[in-house]
């Protein structure tokens, strides 16, 4: 009977090595497609934030800002034209129907909202769709900073998509306070 547990145990002990083998050149194989992949993947990244401000603000480049608020940094983008700042990009959360409403929105150095967009939402399926449609992002540009936007005063709510229409323009008006605390010097 030892005979025969002796074959057993060296069953296992094969076993175990060979599966510790090939999880070892698996997982070296995941490292390296990453340490190649991952510049790539930056780059990529990059430029898709950078195309995502492109939708609210025409500009040739974007330079990160931090703005200290109370107890956190904001991220901010001087958007850049011909080496000259026209303007910037603020991203900020927001709370619609759902919380995980991210807003989007550029304005320019004379305070003019000149784009409002949606870059993630946890929405009901075709409310961001609805509102853009609907023309709210588009009721924004042109606008200016001077003023705190409001649903039923200065903006109208695109109907059956009331609370993300709120959501995004509670985003704005965030937006808004930081471009306001950016030219009092508040940096």
């Amino acid at each position: 009977m030892s005979g025969k547990m002796n074959i057993n145990i060296k069953e296992i002990v094969v076993s175990a090595l060979a599966l510790a083998i090939i999880s070892g050149v698996a997982t070296a194989a995941l490292a390296g497609t990453n340490a190649m992949t991952k510049d790539t993947i930056a780059q990529a990244n990059q430029k898709a934030e950078t195309e995502s401000r492109r939708q609210v603000i025409d500009a040739d480049s974007f330079e990160k800002g931090i703005l200290n608020n109370d107890e956190q940094q904001v991220v901010y983008y001087s958007a850049k034209k011909d080496d000259n700042i026209v303007g910037y990009v603020f991203t900020v959360s927001s709370t619609g129907k759902s919380s995980g409403l991210v807003v989007m929105t550029g304005i320019s150095v004379d305070g003019g909202i000149t784009g409002v967009t949606v870059t993630d939402d946890n929405e009901t399926a075709g409310y961001v769709d609805m509102i853009q449609e609907g023309g709210l992002f588009d009721g924004f540009i042109g606008k200016n900073t001077s003023q705190e936007f409001s649903i039923g005063k200065n903006i109208d709510a695109v109907s059956q998509a009331t609370k993300t229409s709120k959501g995004v323009t509670q985003g704005v008006n965030q937006a808004v306070e930081y471009f306001n605390r950016i030219n009092k010097g508040g940096q």
